[in-house]
């Protein structure tokens, strides 16, 4: 993997990311909005929130990438020539010389054989009274033949095919390594594993910078992070719980005069808010939470899922539990709720119209409302 492949790694899995819009996602929450007719509001947020997946998921896969975490040899086929012991060759040279003492003593037995039976082949006359058949064997002796011949030729068949077998599983069975094919083996194993090992510290460098500098797996950047965030106005708690996910309780008021967006943190690239509030004209706002459900196109387990579309990244052998999308969100107005897309649509509380959304697994939709304002 050089930079060129990282690179193009880095835009598989942002590619996916940048169009559900996702690498902040919800946990476990409860939020509140209220926005008055004149344009006040009041916004909360108390619960988890999850720096999902990209630095996670890439860690994860990035240090199982690689097989094998211990080396392993493995050896097939015939020893090499070179390689084999002292002790193999003397084996090696027994057996051909039994091999070839065999074929000499089959070759004297059929000598021998052949002497005893002209030595004993019979008189003149019984040879003459045989004359007398021959015409007669001659047809049966040549069906014979013709028989023998074709059994012949089917045994050296059946043989050539059982030989070049024998030679296939001699080819490819897998056997015990010689001391030097080990260690050959071990080295170009060390360095592919160093080659790795830098790859994937770029990857990481490269892909954590995409983030801002933050790696969850980091203690010292997550700190940074955490740090930073706290000092901003309305941020009331910020605790890192582990693996990217955080506990927070954020508060905030003020006026609609513009647009309005959770979470926002200067000077980090982190994908769209989940929460952002529009202003039309006419007085119209339109609010929406995009990751305030679990459907597969912001859920956690598709951006998981997303390593799979990416070559060597779908089997990582250790994976970052997601944490379900469930709370409530509730939007409390006494504006005029042109749409929204609730179950029971708005209840009234008084002078207050309440829309209320439970986020869970049955949540059809992101939460949508548009208001009109007096102004």
């Amino acid at each position: 993997m050089h930079f060129k492949k990282i690179a193009a790694l880095g835009l598989a899995v942002v590619a996916p990311l940048s169009l559900s819009g996702c690498l902040l996602l919800p946990g476990e929450f409860n939020s509140e909005m209220t926005v008055m007719a004149d344009g006040q509001f009041a916004f909360s947020y108390k619960g988890q929130i999850q720096l999902v997946g990209l630095a996670n998921l890439l860690n994860e896969t990035l240090d199982n990438e690689g097989g094998n975490a211990e080396f392993v040899a493995a050896c097939y086929g015939p020893v090499p020539e070179a390689e084999k012991s002292e002790e193999e060759q003397k084996k090696e040279k027994r057996k051909e010389k039994a091999a070839a003492k065999a074929a000499a003593d089959a070759a004297a037995a059929d000598a021998a054989l052949a002497e005893i039976a002209a030595d004993t082949a019979g008189t003149a006359a019984s040879k003459t009274s045989q004359e007398d058949f021959t015409q007669e064997a001659e047809a049966e002796a040549d069906a014979a033949a013709a028989a023998e011949d074709a059994a012949g030729a089917a045994e050296d068949a059946a043989a050539e095919a059982a030989a070049a077998v024998e030679s296939m599983e001699d080819d490819y069975s897998e056997r015990e390594c010689t001391t030097a094919e080990v260690e050959q083996q071990k080295k170009e194993w060390d360095e592919q594993q160093a080659a790795s090992k830098k790859e994937k510290e770029q990857a990481k460098k490269m892909f954590a910078a995409m983030l801002g500098g933050i790696d969850p797996s980091n203690p010292k950047t997550i700190e940074r992070f955490t740090k930073e965030v706290e000092r901003l106005a309305a941020w009331n708690k910020v605790e890192h719980l582990g693996n990217g996910l955080f506990m927070i309780d954020y508060s905030t008021k003020g006026r609609l005069a513009d647009d309005f967006a959770f979470p926002v943190i200067p000077r980090y690239a982190l994908g769209n808010p989940m929460i952002h509030v529009t202003r039309w004209d006419n007085g119209r706002v339109r609010i929406e939470a995009p990751t305030f459900h679990n459907d597969a196109d912001v859920s956690l387990m598709s951006l998981m899922g997303a390593g799979s579309m990416i070559p060597g990244m779908g089997s990582a052998k250790k994976n970052v539990e997601p944490v379900e999308v469930k709370g409530t969100f509730t939007i409390r107005t006494n504006a005029k709720i042109m749409a929204n897309n609730t179950d029971e649509g708005p209840v009234d509380e008084g002078a207050m119209q309440v829309l209320r959304w439970d986020i869970g697994p049955k949540t059809f939709g992101p939460p949508m409302a548009l208001l009109k304002l007096v102004n």
